[in-house]
């Protein structure tokens, strides 16, 4: 005899209190064209960026104290022995780790490379001082290939890098 398992239907519920802020961030999220969820994943990433910057900053800071009394740990090569051939020399392979090829790739990465940097350098040339309409950035930045242009933008105002005047965008 088996039985089948019970299906659980879970909603969610906005305590009441709660509820006036709901609605405000629903109608954020229309003003900006998201759906709460990407909303709500854009605030987080913002959250973690700012967190990753403290983090580095309290990383660097001990480094200066207690950097002295570090010793750098080399990097681990492996080296691979073939076998044993009768009258053949013994040859030895040096193999470098995949985690070591992926560290030097992100050594290789630019902050020019990056869609927030790429919209900057756009608005910076485009600025000659009466400020770029935000439909007109928001399509040229496509052209560019600028992934998510509104979400870039939208960021950089919230940040301070960019400001809105009389409904033209201009760097700070």
């Amino acid at each position: 005899m088996s039985v089948a398992p019970k299906r659980l239907n879970f909603r969610m519920s906005i305590p009441t209190d709660f509820r006036k802020d709901w609605d405000l961030f629903n109608k954020r999220c229309k003003i900006e064209g998201m759906t709460p969820v990407d909303l709500l994943q854009d605030l987080i990433e913002e959250y973690l960026e700012e967190y990753r910057e403290e983090m580095e900053k309290a990383k660097e800071e001990l480094d200066e104290v207690a950097g002295p009394l570090r010793d750098p740990s080399p990097r681990k090569i492996r080296i691979k022995k073939q076998k044993r051939r009768s009258f053949i020399s013994k040859k030895a392979t040096i193999s470098v780790s995949k985690q070591a090829e992926k560290a030097e790739e992100l050594d290789d990465m630019d902050i020019s490379d990056t869609p927030k940097f790429k919209l900057l350098e756009l608005v910076r040339n485009l600025d000659i001082g009466s400020g770029i309409p935000p439909d007109e950035l928001l399509s040229l930045a496509g052209e560019e290939g600028i992934p998510n242009p509104r979400l870039q933008m939208n960021k950089m105002i919230r940040r301070g890098i960019l400001y809105v005047h009389l409904g033209r965008i201009h760097v700070t």
